[in-house]
C-alpha cells in the first residue's frame, strides 16, 4: 500500500521518502553516504541537511491513521524493517529511535555541535520482503538519479558485502548533465536549439533541458520529474513546458513573418526533453500515480519558459531562423 511493491521498487521508495525529506534544503557541503553492510544491513548517513522534516516524521508516529503522509517516510522504515536505528541532529538535540519490528522507543539527548546530521541503520524485514534482497547496481543507478534531479548533493554508494564496490555521484549541472548523456549516444551528434533552464517559483524548484538531435531520434524523447517520481504518462510540468516553447516560436514566427503548423507531437519530432520539479504538495493521478496534476506547476512554467525561450531566440537570430523553418508549411 505504501511503498508500491516488496521487490526492489518498494526497497527504493523506502530510501527515497527519506531522502526527500532531507533534502528540502541543500548546502555545497551536503552529503549522502549509502552502505550495503556485511550484516545485510543498510546504512545511511548524511551531512549538511535538513532535519525538521523528520523529526517531525517521529513525533507523529503515534497518529491513529498511518496513512497520513507527514509520518510516512519514518513509519515505512519503522514497520517494514526487521530492526532499525536511527539518530537525528536537530539543532541543540540529538533524537534517537530503536525499533524493532514495528515496535520502537525514542531518547533525545544534548547534541554536539553536529546539526544536520542524520544517521539511520535498518534491515528490510526478510518475512516482508521474503523474495527480495537488496541490489547494489539498482541502487546505484537509483542515486545517480537523485544526483541529477539534486543538484549539487554528493552521493556515495558502497558495498562491503562481498566483492567491495563504490560509486561517488555528483552533478552541479542537475538534470542538464542528463541531457548531455543522452546527446553523446550518438556519435555524430549535432544538437541544436539548446537550452538549460532552472528557477525557483513560488513554492517550487524547476528544472528544463532540451535540445533538438535530428541525427539520432525520429520520434520525441521526454522524460519528466516530479520530485523523485518519473512522470511516465506526463502531466502539468511537461505540458506546461511544451505551451511555452510553442508560444515562443509562434512569437519567432511572426518576427520572422513564416507561417508555420506546429503541435506538441510536431515540437518534440527529434528533440530530447528532460524536465523536473521538486516541492510539497504536488499530487499524482493515473495508473501508478505516474501523472502530474497541478494547474499551477503549469501556468508557471508555461510563463517561464515562454520568457526564456522567446529571449534566446530574440538573441540568436540563426537558431531562430532554423527552428521557424522547422514548422514552415513548405517543410510539410
Amino acid at each position: 500500500m505504501f511503498v508500491g511493491n516488496l521487490h526492489f521498487t518498494g526497497f527504493a521508495n523506502m530510501l527515497e521518502f527519506v531522502l526527500e525529506e532531507m533534502l528540502t534544503e541543500i548546502t555545497t557541503d551536503t552529503t549522502i553516504e549509502i552502505e550495503f553492510l556485511k550484516t545485510n544491513a543498510i546504512r545511511m548517513t548524511a551531512k549538511k541537511v535538513a532535519t525538521a522534516g523528520l523529526i517531525n516524521c517521529i513525533y507523529n508516529l503515534d497518529q491513529p491513521d498511518m496513512q497520513q503522509t507527514n509520518s510516512l517516510p519514518v513509519a515505512i522504515i519503522v514497520a517494514l524493517s526487521l530492526h532499525a536505528e536511527m539518530e537525528i541532529h536537530h539543532l541543540a538535540d540529538v533524537i534517537t529511535l530503536d525499533s524493532k519490528q514495528g515496535e520502537y522507543i525514542l531518547n533525545a539527548k544534548t547534541g554536539e555541535h553536529t546539526a544536520g546530521q542524520v544517521i539511520i541503520e535498518f534491515t528490510p524485514d526478510p518475512l516482508i520482503f521474503h523474495e527480495f534482497t537488496p541490489d547494489y547496481e539498482q541502487t546505484a543507478a537509483l542515486m545517480q538519479k537523485f544526483a541529477y534531479l539534486y543538484p549539487g548533493v554528493k552521493i556515495i554508494v558502497e558495498d562491503h558485502r562481498q566483492d567491495h564496490r563504490r560509486n561517488v555521484f555528483r552533478y552541479p549541472q542537475g538534470i542538464s548533465r542528463l541531457l548531455d548523456m543522452a546527446v553523446a549516444q550518438h556519435p555524430h551528434a549535432s544538437p541544436f536549439f539548446r537550452l538549460d533552464l532552472k528557477a525557483a517559483i513560488r513554492d517550487y524548484v524547476y528544472q528544463v533541458s532540451f535540445c533538438y538531435q535530428p541525427l539520432w531520434l525520429t520520434t520525441s524523447y521526454v522524460r519528466s520529474f516530479a520530485n523523485h517520481y518519473e512522470l511516465f504518462l506526463g502531466g502539468a510540468l511537461i505540458e506546461g513546458v511544451q505551451d511555452g516553447i510553442i508560444l515562443a516560436i509562434k512569437e519567432a514566427a511572426l518576427i520572422t513573418k513564416t507561417k508555420i503548423r506546429i503541435s506538441k507531437k510536431k515540437l518534440v519530432e527529434s528533440m530530447i526533453l528532460i524536465a523536473a520539479v521538486r516541492g510539497k504538495g504536488l499530487e499524482f493521478v493515473g495508473p501508478g500515480k505516474w501523472r502530474l496534476e497541478a494547474a499551477a506547476v503549469k501556468s508557471d512554467i508555461k510563463k517561464y519558459v515562454f520568457a526564456e525561450v522567446a529571449r534566446y531566440l530574440a538573441i540568436n537570430p540563426d537558431e531562430r531562423n532554423r527552428v521557424v523553418l522547422n514548422f514552415a508549411y513548405e517543410f510539410e
